[in-house]
């Protein structure tokens, strides 16, 4: 799997004792002070950055600080600022007059925002009006374990100029921000400083495609009381202040076709803990799958549950299958029976959101609750299972190299049995058992157990596989009739499965009847394995033609026919990431109506990417009496870089064109 240019899997904040670069608080850029704008601030209609921008950041900065004397507790506590100045160009952009900011909100950990201000400023008469944000303008809204202040700034019109700043306070020295430097909008400034103790090494995550402007590493001395687990005293000792900024930076892009997520590629700083250390004391965390393993096991709101007796699920569980017995039916069964029974509310994520207990009994939960709670009722009927990690497409990808908890949002079961490992997700009701929905292959899943298994889950390792065939004769009342068969691959099954439960089967062929002209008619129909998951599913049809036209013309591809190209745009910005490589193939065999003769045959022909990435062909031939097609597409790669698109979306393009093509009949004398 590629990744974005200049992407650092994991760089300790480390102390260099010698170095020659003292601690200086970097001075602000002109104009950046609060309440620093002038007639002239307003003097630009049009930004080079990006002309057709709704609105644009003058600057957007960031600062992290550890301060010890915050609270009483004698243990540092973070503290998040954010100054932020930015104009709205068009109506667009007047969404930005709402902001919300999300904070923890549960017991044992509440995060607080604090001094919110706030500044709409408009040039009326060539003098700056500036209209203060009051209390009237903030209000809190509740989600769960989120406390959402929001912000509506007042006078905001076409030209404003919105300024805001605020303070957040994180308790306790375990989480650092991550932060964007790339958004919806353009930015001229974008910056985030953080000033951290040696008492504390965080691992760092850059992302992105540009060189920072600056990349900047201080140092000064600083002793505090600390009070720790088993540290008590005063620590003296090196303080890291680093800095990172980015200029003119662009806009991300809208979405793009097979762009799994722009968190891909925006230019990004993450951060994570990976240890405390003072006077020979040292508590690392998570900082390899050894540690983070245990830590989930050891969780409340993962592991923990797993240990749990719950004989609470002897009474239904006797009802599948005899505890005791794991034999490859009884696991089957006991799959189905989580997957059917129990409705997953749609929420992603690592964590529990409620007892297990309770999802046993209410019969719904998140991700997390359904299968988490599948990995316990194998264990409980003896089976070998573990929950499994793993990043979906939409949240990006995950490295492997240093575990980030945050790059995971996702949890399966993995059920070992005679020597096979299968990979169970039984939150969607149209997986077969063995089989996982599309999005989860992005990249290495790991087992949280001992085993520390790896599961290569990557989009090339998935061929997703198509047949079809079309046979089409002259029958012996003098009609034209003729059959179509399709077997999907594994992930169309599932799809189509999911619509099917919504819509029901006959709607389906309502729908393609609709489709049909005049001389055509859909007589026998049907599905093949609507209800055997673990199989592909497969539809047919029977169809008869009643043909009056001198000239008949007729697509040797059906409803396979790719009539667009995927790629549209000739500019691309973001990588091409299919989810699975592709194998469709697609016979035909016709014989030419009675009565008629070819007057048009398309040509065969063979289209290739580069470095045997995929191949089309269309071949065609015709003895005078019947008529051979075949046709086959094969991708054998998922991700092109942006050099290769425009290859890939000539090739899109040649196959459209082909599939243009029609045979055409006239009558014959």
């Amino acid at each position: 799997m590629k990744y974005p240019l200049g992407l650092l899997l994991a760089l300790g904040l480390t102390f260099n004792p010698f170095s020659s670069t003292l601690f200086a608080q970097p001075p602000d850029r002109p104009g950046e002070l609060f309440g620093a704008v002038v007639p002239e601030t307003f003097a630009p209609v049009v930004y080079d950055l990006d002309s057709n921008a709704n609105a644009i950041y003058f600057f957007d900065r960031g600062e992290v600080n550890f301060d010890a004397s915050y609270t009483s507790s004698r243990v540092y506590t973070t503290i998040y600022e954010r100054h932020t100045r930015l104009r709205i160009v068009n109506a667009g952009g007047l969404h930005l007059a709402t902001m919300g900011l999300s904070l923890v909100h549960r017991s044992g950990y509440e995060t607080s925002v604090e001094d919110i201000q706030g500044t709409v400023y408009n040039l009326e008469d060539g003098k700056v009006v500036a209209t203060k944000l009051d209390k009237s303008g903030i209000f809190k809204d509740k989600s769960g374990h989120f406390v959402i202040d929001k912000i509506a700034f007042p006078n905001v019109k076409v030209g404003s100029i919105i300024e805001y700043s605020y303070r957040i306070v994180y308790p306790g020295f375990g989480f650092i921000p991550n932060w964007d430097f790339q958004g919806e909008y353009p930015v001229l400034w974008s910056q985030y400083e953080v000033t951290i103790p040696a008492l504390y090494d965080y691992f760092v995550k850059s992302q992105g495609y540009r060189h920072f402007t600056v990349d900047t590493t201080m140092y000064s001395q600083t002793s505090f009381p600390v009070a720790f687990g088993v540290m008590r005293g005063t620590w003296e000792g090196p303080v890291l202040h680093r800095i990172w900024a980015l200029e003119d930076a662009t806009a991300m892009e809208k979405r793009e076709p097979y762009t799994t997520t722009l968190q891909n590629h925006i230019q990004k700083v993450q951060f994570q803990l990976s240890s405390v250390r003072m006077d020979g004391y040292q508590k690392t965390y998570h900082s390899n799958w050894e540690q983070l393993t245990d830590e989930l096991l050891k969780s409340e709101n993962f592991g923990e549950s797993l240990g749990d007796r719950a004989h609470w699920m002897d009474e239904q569980l006797s009802k599948v299958s005899p505890k005791g017995d794991v034999s490859p039916g009884a696991a089957q069964k006991l799959y189905a029976f989580v997957r059917d029974q129990y409705a997953c509310t749609g929420q992603a994520g690592l964590g529990l959101s409620q007892p297990m207990k309770k999802t046993w009994a209410e019969k719904k939960g998140n991700v997390a609750d359904i299968n988490l709670l599948l990995a316990a009722v194998y264990r409980h009927q003896g089976f070998d299972a573990s929950p499994v990690i793993l990043s979906t497409r939409e949240h990006g990808y995950p490295l492997d190299a240093f575990p980030m908890l945050s790059d995971y949002n996702y949890v399966i079961t993995a059920l070992r049995l005679n020597g096979t490992d299968y990979l169970l997700d039984a939150t969607v009701n149209t997986n077969g058992f063995g089989q996982l929905p599309e999005p989860c292959y992005n990249g290495n899943a790991h087992a949280i157990d001992a085993s520390h298994r790896v599961y290569p889950l990557l989009p090339d390792s998935v061929t997703e596989h198509r047949v079809t065939s079309l046979m089409l004769g002259n029958d012996e009342n003098g009609g034209y009739s003729g059959t179509y068969r399709r077997t999907m691959g594994v992930f169309e099954s599932m799809n189509e499965r999911r619509r099917l439960k919504k819509t029901g089967p006959e709607e389906f062929f309502d729908n393609l009847r609709k489709t049909m002209g005049g001389s055509k008619q859909l007589l026998a129909h049907g599905f093949d394995s609507l209800s055997r998951l673990e199989e592909p599913l497969g539809w047919h049809y029977d169809m008869s033609f009643h043909f009056t036209q001198k000239t008949l013309y007729f697509y040797p591809v059906l409803h396979e026919r790719i009539s667009s190209n995927p790629l549209p745009g000739a500019d691309r910005h973001y990588p091409v990431e299919m989810p699975f490589r592709v194998d469709n193939s697609y016979v035909m065999r016709m014989e030419i109506p009675r009565g008629y003769v070819v007057d048009q045959l398309p040509r065969s022909a063979r289209f290739a990417l580069e470095d045997g990435g995929g191949y089309y062909e269309y071949l065609l031939e015709s003895d005078g009496k019947a008529i051979n097609f075949r046709m086959r597409l094969q991708l054998n790669r998922t991700n092109y870089p942006v050099s290769d698109c425009k290859g890939l979306r000539d090739f899109y393009s040649l196959i459209v064109e082909k599939e243009k093509e029609q045979i055409i009949f006239k009558k014959s004398n």
